[in-house]
């Protein structure tokens, strides 16, 4: 995936929040919600990793 600007960090979390209401557990994997709801928070996760790396302590 390519770097994540803040700018397109911080529109997925607000595009997060509109669509958690619209699926939950009993939606198709297919459905086009649920599909920009996997799309959206890979582009969370991308972000967050590079700038809030959770540290491993061993």
């Amino acid at each position: 995936m390519e770097k994540v600007s803040k700018e397109q960090y911080e529109f997925a979390l607000i595009r997060i929040e509109e669509l958690l209401p619209l699926v939950n557990d009993n939606t198709p994997a297919n459905d086009k919600n649920a599909v920009e709801l996997s799309v959206i928070s890979d582009i969370v996760i991308a972000y967050e990793r590079e700038h809030y790396p959770i540290e491993q302590h061993l």
